[in-house]
């Protein structure tokens, strides 16, 4: 007898880049990634450290990730018409997803940057920061996504409004940061000299660490013939997962700072 293993992996839907909103986010993703590279150039100037601008291109080396994520989760780029990066896992990867990488994951550990040199982690800080990347998700995928610039396609779960990025989706890109911005802080007093070249690296392996250490069930249970409510359930187990893999990275965060003021409360 031969053991059957029943999987779903939907065809994605039959789309066409707009290729006019396409061309506007091209520009919008280099301007902003210009002057997120003038910020951390002038912030290197600054601390007299490469870092930052390290840090910009980790987000950059993030972007397979993309491919990854968006076929386990049943989401495309649509492919023609597409100003094309590069294709792989089946999913075609555009220059302005690749662009919004460094800029998106640029401005988050530029946030950080300073944090990070002068161990001032705060649990506040932390938290605040993952919010307000969250909604700042929901809120910038509204328009591309309602206009087809890519497709969330398939049963997805927290999909409260059709319109924009499921819940899910908001919260594992924040968790994939936050590890990133984790790994760095912690690696960043020993790395000296070319060291320092392994932020490019820490970045997209954060990143991995973060989006497949907590979507892991919402990516299994999407691809089998589960009934939407397990679905459902496997993507608040992805997100209660994030918000405990966050609650670490606090620890790891402002362990520093804590040791400090217990240094301080037992004198």
């Amino acid at each position: 007898m031969s053991n059957q293993l029943t999987v779903n992996f939907p065809v994605p839907p039959d789309a066409a880049i707009p290729e006019g909103l396409q061309t506007i986010f091209l520009y919008l993703t280099i301007a902003a990634t210009a002057g997120v590279l003038v910020w951390a150039l002038l912030m290197a100037r600054n601390h007299r450290s490469a870092v930052p601008v390290l840090m910009v291109a980790a987000g950059f080396a993030a972007v397979p990730l993309e491919t990854i994520v968006t076929f386990l989760g049943h989401a495309i780029h649509p492919a023609p018409g597409q100003i094309m990066m590069f294709n792989a896992v089946d999913r075609a990867i555009p220059w302005h997803i690749a662009l919004g990488y460094a800029a998106g994951f640029g401005m988050f550990y530029l946030s950080c940057y300073p944090k990070m040199i002068a161990d001032s982690f705060t649990n506040a800080f932390i938290w605040k920061a993952c919010a307000i990347t969250a909604v700042c998700y929901s809120i910038g995928e509204a328009y591309p996504v309602s206009h087809g610039l890519w497709v969330y396609y398939d049963y997805q779960p927290l999909r409260w409004w059709s319109g924009t990025a499921p819940l899910t989706w908001n919260v594992l890109n924040t968790i994939c940061m936050l590890m990133g911005a984790t790994l760095m802080h912690v690696t960043l007093p020993y790395l000296k000299g070319l060291k320092q070249l392994l932020i490019v690296v820490l970045g997209p392996v954060g990143a991995l660490m973060g989006h497949m250490g907590a979507g892991f069930p919402m990516y299994n249970a999407m691809n089998t013939d589960w009934p939407h409510w397990v679905i459902e359930l496997s993507g608040v187990a992805s997100v209660l997962i994030a918000i405990l893999l966050i609650w670490i990275c606090t620890i790891l965060l402002t362990r520093r700072v804590a040791a400090g003021s217990a240094g301080l409360a037992a004198s």
